[in-house]
């Protein structure tokens, strides 16, 4: 009610301005679907100062602020080609950095019948609901301004469910058995067949576009490979040479009748992404548009090896030592003992995967000094890898990489913190991930400079060595899980990964 509102307002301007726990927690899901942090909920509401405060706040990239348009991605190509693998990793990329609200929908896991049009008219409709929040729960409606009349109260009620709800969702379709799913009208393996799904994407409504991501292999070795590792994560035995030629024939026989995207002008009127030899050679046509573009983008670096990443934190710094926060210390003795130990275990491990011979290896920290001098002992010496002269463990300083800014914090501990900024230290135990030190950093920002280098991550086949800090390996995690959550990530410690 309007008067209950009055009265959070007023509490708000008492004398301690502290926003209790209670007058947040009925905006908090309101706050993840607008695009906003949560500590920032108690700015929202009206006071004696402010009676008619912003609604919504700017959003945040990675909350979901900037997709517009809802998307329909559909997968398709020849079996074996790792539709599965990049349905699930561009989730994961689209969700983490982006915040659009993205689901899977696999084909395989909707043909209840053996009737074609019925199990395409049920997959449609899983869609199409969950594209029109008829599975969720929409925004409440917020209390109407203090005086104002009912027309008015209306009118401002729908504005703000407009800016709530245009935040984009994708939903992205495949099929995890392409053989099985081939005659059904959702697998997009003919002209005819994508016809349809564009007709029915339309029906969806004039906000949701359509996009074919085509995923196309002509290399004989990587198609291999993606049979071998598909084996290996079903817990299979190790893949023969007649297990080979099997699958192989297979592909052969669904090639026969598949229908790859037209390039004569017949289909030119569709947006699509053609993606051949993971990178190697893109071709896109008609994606206009934040999200298509970023699609486009990601999928130019994606590929389905194995890619070793490792992740460390520096060794124990000054700052560490007397618990202060941020700052650019060295690192103490325990740090440099660290420091050696690591470059034993860059030499040994990452540097000779298989325990014997030389492979390549790539090293990344941050510009601090504290990770820089934890790198200081790992060689660099030239090798003969694959026929290459190669520079081993090239050392690559990343500003993005950096630890999260403090701002007027830095050099401060935790407990000074409390002490001196009691509001301020409420709102980082209430929104963690969202909340900004002032004139510093959150974690969203952290987000949202490791993007481009998480797509350069994608692309390298080597095992690479990352020396950064807490905050930064946290959302580095999440960024490369397709499980963690980076809410959860936000409190995490980078000591106890590998325990949880």
């Amino acid at each position: 009610a309007p008067e209950r509102r009055d009265a959070r307002a007023s509490a708000l301007c008492a004398k301690s301005h502290r926003p209790k726990s209670h007058r947040l927690q009925g905006h908090r899901a309101a706050a993840m679907s607008a695009g906003y942090a949560k500590s920032q909920e108690h700015l929202l509401v009206q006071s004696e100062h402010n009676p008619l405060p912003t609604e919504l706040p700017p959003p945040i990239a990675a909350l979901g602020g900037n997709q517009g348009d809802m998307h329909v991605v559909v997968l398709i190509g020849l079996p074996e080609v790792g539709k599965p693998f990049l349905a699930k990793r561009m989730r994961q990329y689209l969700r983490f950095f982006h915040g659009a609200d993205c689901e899977l929908f696999d084909i395989c896991d909707q043909m209840p019948t053996e009737s074609v049009d019925t199990n395409s008219a049920v997959l449609t409709k899983t869609i199409s609901d969950w594209m029109q929040f008829k599975s969720r729960c929409p925004l409440p409606p917020p209390p109407p301004p203090a005086g104002c009349d009912g027309e008015a109260a209306e009118a401002a009620g729908v504005y703000k469910g407009q800016k709530a709800v245009d935040s984009g969702r994708c939903a992205i379709v495949y099929g995890s058995n392409s053989v099985s799913a081939f005659e059904e009208k959702w697998s997009g393996s003919s002209k005819e067949r994508r016809r349809w799904i564009q007709s029915e994407v339309k029906n969806m409504g004039r906000s949701v576009k359509l996009i074919f991501v085509e995923v196309k292999v002509t290399d004989p070795s990587l198609v291999r490979r993606n049979i071998q590792i598909k084996r290996q994560a079903l817990g299979e035995n190790e893949t023969s040479e007649e297990d080979y030629r099997r699958v192989e024939a297979s592909i052969r026989a669904y090639a026969k009748l598949y229908v790859t995207l037209q390039q004569d002008g017949s289909e030119e009127d569709m947006s699509y992404v053609i993606f051949i030899n993971y990178g190697q050679k893109v071709v896109t046509n008609r994606m206009h548009g934040f999200l298509r573009m970023r699609i486009a983008q990601f999928l130019s670096t994606i590929h389905t090896e194995t890619h070793t990443i490792y992740l460390t934190r520096h060794g124990q710094s000054e700052y560490n030592r007397l618990g202060k926060i941020g700052g650019n210390s060295g690192v103490t003795e325990y740090g440099l003992e660290y420091a050696r130990r690591l470059a034993k275990f860059a030499e040994e491990t990452i540097c000779k995967e298989d325990g014997a011979n030389a492979n390549k290896a790539r090293l990344w920290t941050s510009s601090m000094r504290r990770t820089n001098e934890t790198s200081q002992f790992i060689e660099h010496p030239e090798v003969d890898a694959d026929g290459d002269n190669w520079l081993q463990m090239s050392h690559r300083v990343y500003r993005n990489l950096d630890e999260i800014f403090a701002g007027e914090y830095e050099g401060l501990t935790y407990e000074e913190v409390a002490s001196r900024h009691q509001d301020e230290a409420f709102l980082r135990k209430v929104d963690k991930i969202g909340y900004r030190y002032p004139r510093g950093e959150s974690y969203y920002d952290i987000i949202s400079r490791l993007d481009p280098l998480v797509h350069e991550l994608e692309s390298y086949h080597e095992p690479i060595l990352i020396v950064s800090h807490q905050a930064v390996l946290r959302m580095m995690c999440a960024a490369l899980s397709l499980q963690i959550n980076k809410s959860y990530l936000s409190s995490l410690s980078a000591t106890r990964w590998y325990s949880e």
